[in-house]
Order: C-alpha cells, then structure tokens, then sequence
C-alpha cells in the first residue's frame, strides 16, 4: 500500500494549476513615482527587463527605484491615467491564474472628491515590479473608474 501512495505522488502530473486566481503581492508598488512624456498622456507599458524601461524616451522615477541584478521572471507593469478630480486614487489588485497562465492586474481610479485641478487635470502613475512570473505568462492590465459615491 505504501509503495502505491509513493509511486502516485512521485509520478503526479507536476503541471497542476489552481482552479482560480489567487493574489500576489508586488516586490515593489508605488503610485505617482514614475512619469512619461512629461506626464502629459496616458500610457501603459508591460516590461521584463530594466534596459525595455531605459529605451522608453522621457520616463523617470522619482525617487529612483532599486532593480534586481537577476531579471529572470521578473515583470515590470507602469500605467497612466488621466486625472480630473485633486483626490482621485488607485486602488490596486494583483491575481495569478496559474491555469491559464496569466497575471491579472486591476487598476481602479477612485474619486474621493468634486474638486477639479485647477491645471485641467494630470496623469496619475504607477510603477508595479512583480518577481517569479514565467516568461510565458501573460499579461493583463484591468482599468476601471469608479465615480464618487460608488
């Protein structure tokens, strides 16, 4: 019976996936640090290695952001969004769907107020670095604005 129970568990189908997404937290996650073109348009990019990041023209961190010296299955994620209310936030979740392959990330806008910027409005940023994701998952980013007193 013994040698039964160790032959399955030895020959198990090591492709086993979760039959749903479960979250991850990010390696780094920080909100309004990173601009591109002079954070004046939308924009969304999905990286894995830092070199794709420096080849974007016009793009900082403030402050700078650390970067792992092995990039191996690391993902890099950095979104833009226009804001037109001074207390709009992100709300931020990271899923991984191990059966599909596939990281998820859902990005929501929240108005917390009816106070408008007096420039017309801003892009808000956000840099996300994620570690140990396969090169042969996909990528996903979720966006939704949610109006006050939603």
């Amino acid at each position: 019976m013994l040698i039964t129970f160790a032959l399955w568990g030895c020959c198990k189908d090591k492709n086993d996936c979760k039959s749903e997404n479960f979250q991850l937290q990010p390696f780094i996650e920080r909100y309004y640090s990173f601009t591109c073109g002079g954070n004046l348009y939308e924009y969304e990019y999905i990286k894995r290695k830092k070199i794709q990041i420096d080849s974007l023209s016009d793009c900082t961190f403030s402050p700078p952001v650390a970067f792992p010296i092995d990039e191996t299955d690391m993902l890099y994620i950095m979104f833009g969004k226009m804001s037109y209310h001074y207390d709009d936030t992100f709300q931020t979740n990271l899923l991984k769907d191990t059966c599909l392959k596939k990281i998820i990330y859902e990005v929501n806008m929240i108005q917390r107020d009816t106070a408008l910027w007096s420039n017309g409005g801003g892009v808000l940023s956000m840099f996300c670095s994620v570690e140990n994701i396969p090169a042969d998952y996909q990528v996903e980013v979720k966006y939704k604005y949610v109006p006050l007193g939603k």
